[in-house]
């Protein structure tokens, strides 16, 4: 199935379809995701926030044809279609579904064989070889068979840098397609399958850290870990949304989270909580949600979201399906210590710094007149990183730590180690989140700011000796794959630590 994909990329990626791109081409159906502001660099680019813009986008594509010309049909299915999906979203799950299936039925025309399924990526299933990109699609020095080959379309070039080791241990300077692993706790999706509901959806900037994740129903838990966690984690063009449906692993990456998906409705218990707001829709609004699309014919039609809260509508199925009474929750590495005692902590911050090349370290100072509290693992102590701005990708994933001493590497299994920040869904346009919604074509803005739980790294910190109680520091970096220089990755507007 991965070499029928690879011939089908290959035909879609046609430059005879593609300028101007026809419904059945690479970037017309990648631009169903998002389309980048920036063409030339797709990887850096932010995307289009306005109608007008858009439509001046397509209207520079396509020029203006005739009406009832193929390429005047093929304008109108962009204008439909185009920077539709759905993040942050309650219909994040069943958007993506439909957008899958209609590629998978162009993906079977294109390779010429009517056998074709999309193959998943079965990330997670183990904390070894499951973590590297699957075979065909890494550089064909890294096969497991070591047999050097020509690379297929599904080596993309532009993707970032993993461990060398399944661990996650040490410097993660290891390319993505020559083997590098993505780190086991960013990805393990047990946390998701503990939820017996389907809302509240991703409505907000959380991490796996921050409390608030756990208040996520099925969708906005899995919408965090794993898929943006992936997405993170590959890097390249698939870390930023406007670009990542250009990278051929995108797909199989969400056939894996439809497959989830799939799992969960198939379990006993669940349901889908009806709400009044966006992140738990009414009913009613609910059943009447559409999207546009084409199917493998080029053809314009509109889907209701609706329908595809079953496999069983599109007469597909998988090979197997996650249990999740067998699926250990992702755990950190960092012991927690039951026995530990109470620190008193004060509320403390830092105002307006950056982060850059090499890492960034801010203190943090008592604030006025604050009085100590004590924290324990029933009263957390909350890190909050507020009013985030990106203003360039880094060349991996930024993890947050605390207290970690100057000259010590930071380092994914580390007694400092917080969490990662989860920047997928950040537009470099603008620098601030983006929520994307069809109906809005990503007008909506989430929330800026990241939150994690610290109590138990402030906790085994002190009872082991690491810290004394008193002044806390901040450090935000790559884990390797950077060093000093005059790169500005992201600012903070502050960062309070509250007892």
């Amino acid at each position: 199935m991965a070499d029928l994909y690879a011939r089908a990329v290959e035909a879609m990626q046609d430059p005879a379809i593609n300028y101007p791109p026809q419904p059945q081409s690479w970037t017309f159906q990648s631009y169903i995701h998002d389309v980048p502001s920036n063409p030339f660099d797709p990887a850096n680019s932010g995307s289009i926030t306005t109608q007008k813009d858009f439509e001046a986008r397509v209207n520079q594509i396509y020029g203006n044809p005739a009406a009832g010309t193929p390429q005047a049909n093929w304008k109108q299915a962009a204008l439909a279609c185009w920077a539709t999906c759905e993040h942050s979203s309650a219909y994040f799950t069943v958007w993506h579904r439909w957008y899958l299936y209609l590629f998978e039925r162009i993906c079977r025309r294109m390779c010429n064989d009517g056998s074709f399924m999309l193959p998943y990526w079965n990330y997670a299933f183990d904390n070894g070889p499951s973590l590297q990109l699957p075979a065909k699609f890494r550089n064909p020095a890294a096969s497991p068979s070591g047999q050097r080959q020509q690379p297929s379309r599904l080596v993309f070039h532009d993707r970032g840098l993993g461990y060398d080791n399944p661990g996650g241990r040490g410097a993660r300077n290891t390319a993505m397609n020559d083997g590098g692993y993505m780190p086991y706790p960013d990805i393990a999706y047990g946390h998701a399958f503990e939820t017996n509901v389907m809302f509240p959806a991703d409505i907000s900037s959380v991490d796996p850290s921050d409390p608030a994740y756990m208040k996520l129903g099925f969708t906005g838990r899995l919408e965090i870990v794993p898929h943006d966690m992936v997405h993170d984690s590959i890097g390249g063009w698939m870390a930023n949304p406007s670009a990542a449906a250009g990278d051929p692993i995108f797909y199989v990456h969400h056939c894996q989270i439809d497959r989830l998906i799939a799992s969960w409705e198939a379990q006993k218990g669940v349901s889908y909580n009806w709400g009044n707001d966006a992140g738990s829709p009414p009913q009613q609004t609910w059943a009447n949600r559409t999207a546009a699309f084409v199917d493998e014919n080029g053809k314009l039609g509109s889907a209701k979201l609706a329908s595809a809260t079953s496999i069983d509508a599109f007469g597909y199925g998988y090979d197997n399906l996650v249990n999740r009474q067998r699926i250990a929750a992702a755990t950190r590495s960092l012991p927690i210590l039951s026995g530990a005692k109470p620190v008193e902590l004060v509320a403390m911050r830092a105002d307006g710094f950056n982060v850059g090349a090499g890492g960034s370290t801010v203190a943090l100072a008592p604030q006025p007149g604050a009085t100590a509290a004590a924290i324990a693992h029933s009263r957390p102590a909350i890190l909050a990183l507020e009013g985030i701005k990106l203003l360039q990708r880094p060349p991996a994933p930024l993890s947050v730590f605390i207290n970690l001493p100057k000259g010590t590497a930071p380092e994914l299994n580390s007694p400092y180690y917080v969490g990662k920040l989860n920047l997928f869904k950040f537009n470099l346009g603008t620098g601030g989140l983006l929520m994307h919604h069809n109906a809005t074509r990503g007008m909506a803005m989430g929330r800026p700011d990241a939150r994690f739980d610290v109590t138990d790294v402030l906790l085994s910190q002190h009872a082991t000796g690491l810290w004394d109680g008193g002044a806390v520091t901040i450090t935000i970096s790559t884990i390797g794959a950077d060093s000093p220089g005059d790169a500005t990755y992201l600012t903070v507007a502050s960062a309070t630590l509250t007892p």
